[in-house]
């Protein structure tokens, strides 16, 4: 179990910074035994983490990672009961940087690096992200009859950008990359749908999934031999800060731990830490 190498990547808004602060205090803070503990951490990360946390804790919003920047945070683990360790090998990089992979076409050296150290993935979902909305050709082709190829090639707004792309297209994508440039590098993708105090209730992960965005789920479907899956919906804040009424009834709340809520679809916890041991843990498939 040692030297377990987690990547949490996902587009710009998905949620990894505020997993990242939730997850910080939850180690530090949690009253009951989460049969882990803490080692060690260099003096960056450790200012890192503590000002992300605090900000959470305060119902401010988190400062997102910086453009082009990879804040790389390494946990140590141990085991309260067997002693032994794992290393959860963080390096939270900024959604623009995951969209310039899509973008430019380029795999950059210093992400190469980081695969090269990690045996799994938390991929992270918005549940609020537009671009996961589907278009259907009909309305494409109506727009297109409606301004014609001339007039599209003379106004730019009109034209196709990168920006148009469906997010679940981009998310798809880099999977691909990623078993294309590190073939059987990484094997277990844990699915993280933020937000999931917006999502109903009585929706499984999965199958919000499989219903909102179906080319990841069936990409993911179809290649079980190269990657194993689990998903779970996440709130990390319990409710959005922009709401001054669901902020106030959020600071109300005595332990900030009881913000957060986990489920995988059978169990509903606040073991933010449940989707990463569930990728260190080589029996659980």
């Amino acid at each position: 179990m040692s030297n377990k190498g987690i990547l949490f990547s996902g587009l710009p808004g998905s949620g990894k910074t505020t997993y990242l602060s939730a997850l910080w205090y939850f180690i530090f803070n949690n009253r009951i035994d989460i049969g882990y503990t803490c080692d060690s951490l260099k003096d960056t990360e450790l200012t890192y983490l503590n000002s992300i946390s605090k900000s959470w804790a305060s119902c401010s919003k988190v400062i997102r990672t910086n453009q082009n920047k990879i804040e790389m945070v390494d946990l140590k683990m141990i085991n309260t009961v067997s002693k032994e360790s794992i290393t959860l090998k963080i390096p939270d990089i900024s959604g623009e940087t995951f969209n310039s992979i899509f973008r430019d076409r380029e795999w950059f050296e210093e992400f190469d690096y980081l695969i090269e150290n990690v045996d799994g993935l938390v991929l992270f979902l918005d549940p609020n992200d537009k671009k996961n909305k589907p278009q259907l050709i009909h309305q494409v082709n109506e727009s297109y009859r409606i301004f014609d190829a001339a007039l599209v090639n003379d106004n730019p707004e009109l034209a196709w950008t990168e920006e148009l792309v469906p997010s679940q297209v981009k998310l798809v994508d880099f999977l691909q990359m990623l078993d294309f440039h590190k073939p059987n590098s990484i094997k277990k993708i844990s699915i993280i749908i933020s937000c999931w105090d917006l999502v109903q209730s009585s929706t499984e992960p999965e199958i919000w999934c499989k219903e909102e965005l179906p080319l990841l789920y069936q990409y993911l479907s179809a290649n079980t031999e190269i990657f194993t899956t689990k998903y779970f919906g996440v709130s990390s804040q319990g409710g959005t800060y922009e709401n001054d009424q669901i902020k106030d009834k959020l600071l109300a709340i005595e332990d900030p731990l009881e913000r957060i809520s986990v489920t995988d679809g059978v169990t509903i916890s606040n073991n933010i830490l449940s989707p990463l041991l569930w990728i260190t843990d080589e029996d659980k498939n």
